[in-house]
């Protein structure tokens, strides 16, 4: 439920900011929609991870190219990400395997053993 408030304030956001947001914004509201997805995904959500920016790299009109800085488990990594955008929504995309290093891991950093 919370998660649905706050996209719904992130969509609200882009419209009031009236058609598509430059990249810096762009790039600021796709970290708190990444952000929200890794709080509230029940496979992510104890495992502390934090995005700590998205920097839009290319794009346009409503489709940009990016890369999002994520921590987990005391290491940075560089994701790419495509992102699209309207005047009321919001997706991202990570690149193939960009998110491989969450897969299998615990929180406090062992492998999990697969069932």
């Amino acid at each position: 439920m919370m998660a649905t408030q706050r996209r719904a304030l992130i969509a609200l956001c882009v419209l009031l900011a009236a058609c598509t947001p430059g990249p810096e914004k762009a790039g600021e509201l796709t970290r708190v929609s990444m952000q929200e997805y890794f709080r509230y995904e029940p496979q992510f959500r104890d495992q502390g991870i934090e995005v700590l920016a998205v920097r839009v790299t290319g794009g346009q009109d409503r489709q940009f190219e990016g890369v999002a800085t994520i921590r987990h488990a005391g290491k940075s990594h560089e994701v790419p990400v495509i992102i699209v955008l309207d005047a009321v929504n919001l997706a991202w995309f990570a690149q193939s395997g960009g998110l491989a290093f969450l897969a299998g891991q615990r929180p406090d950093g062992a492998q999990q053993i697969p069932r």
